[in-house]
């Protein structure tokens, strides 16, 4: 059986000197690098966005610079420009706010260039050193990761591309940035964390550092316990008292349109046919089980100059029950039942009576819920 690493908590926030500028790669996690390959030893680093930083923000006005075709952040990358991760619009990074004309613009947030800068600054002589994302050709990756497997490279910083089976093991893994994807607005966001987290572990052969500003987070404390049917345990109880899967199937009705008020307006009426279709057609008795919320704006609101709602339907099974032998440390959505012949049959006859136009798409246990 094989030994399990040392796991270290650190929070960058408690041991922040005032006048320190902020660094992506906390003191203590770099001397723990540093030591790592004085030894001659090997270190992955995690991350989880692409890019320098996430975003760059304004400090006299807080104006972040959006991308005019999706609303989402513009990304800061190298050499100095901003680039819209989802169309890739990309403009030069501007010197001075569009906004208020300040000049205090600073990136916000931490990705693998950034990382990888403050790593060149610090370690000295630097060994060889690879980043790894995941919209690199096939070939490419697996070339990086017999390199860093042979010990050519001993510093590969990677986004969840490192989670790929490819990679072997790491004698250090560092999660230096994992915080922004607990907060994503998506019911199963800490079980992805937790299982990102379990493999991680599994490749750490030494130590796994994990840098949070959220030690408390059970998801961190019952890894670091060991703890991994607890945390399933509680997050099953949770999923059960908020109507999650696997006690309801999720069906999301997402709405495109490219004028927002009329969009706006068109989804509101969609959800009115709902509540009347299933007043008109559903059993008294079964009309709780269907729990419809929405609409509301995606979390990528603007796409290539469209805008998108959600409406999300929590249909409840009456007559299936949650599966009982599969293991949950598979996957919580696992143990969905099959739905009977008379919930599938309800299910279509609701959606089945209303009309979706192209601006509508239908997905039956979506991904996730954004």
């Amino acid at each position: 059986m094989p030994i399990s690493p040392v796991i270290k908590i650190i929070n960058p926030k408690e041991k922040k000197e005032k006048k320190r500028p902020f660094q992506a790669m906390s003191p203590e996690s770099l001397d723990e690098l540093q030591d790592t390959l004085k030894e001659g030893k090997k270190a992955a680093i995690f991350i989880n966005r692409r890019g320098l930083a996430t975003s760059v923000i304004c400090q006299d006005c807080g104006f972040v610079p959006k991308c005019p075709y999706c609303d989402i952040p513009l990304g800061f990358h190298l050499p100095a420009k901003l680039v819209c991760h989802h169309c890739g619009y990309q403009i030069p990074m501007p010197n001075t706010c569009p906004s208020c004309h300040g000049y205090r613009l600073k990136p916000l947030g931490i990705g693998m260039e950034r990382i990888s800068e403050e790593i060149k600054k610090f370690i000295n002589p630097l060994p060889q050193l690879n980043l790894i994302e995941g919209e690199m050709p096939d070939n490419e990756e697996l070339k990086i990761f017999d390199k860093f497997n042979k010990g050519e490279i001993k510093i590969l910083i990677g986004t969840e591309a490192l989670l790929r089976p490819q990679l072997e093991q790491a004698d250090l893994v560092i999660v230096a940035s994992i915080d922004p994807l607990l907060f994503l607005p998506d019911y199963n966001s800490e079980e992805k964390i937790f299982f990102y987290l379990l493999r991680l572990r599994r490749i750490a052969k030494e130590k796994l550092i994990i840098q949070t500003l959220i030690p408390e987070n059970k998801v961190f404390q019952y890894l670091i316990k060991h703890q991994e049917k607890k945390f399933f345990e509680e997050e099953l109880k949770w999923r059960k008292s908020y109507l999650w899967p696997p006690f309801v199937q999720l069906i999301k009705l997402t709405f495109s349109h490219s004028d927002e008020n009329k969009g706006n307006e068109m989804a509101t009426i969609m959800r009115s046919k709902l509540d009347e279709t299933i007043s008109k057609i559903v059993p008294q008795d079964l009309q709780k089980n269907f729990n419809i919320l929405g609409p509301a704006p995606a979390f990528t609101f603007k796409e290539k100059g469209v805008y998108k709602w959600n409406i999300l339907i929590k249909y409840k099974y009456f007559e299936s029950k949650i599966q009982k032998n599969i293991d949950p440390l598979l996957g919580l959505n696992l143990l969905s039942p099959l739905p009977t012949k008379n919930e599938l049959n309800l299910r279509n006859k609701v959606l089945k009576s209303i009309s979706f136009r192209n601006n509508w798409r239908i997905d039956i246990d979506p991904k996730d819920t954004l």
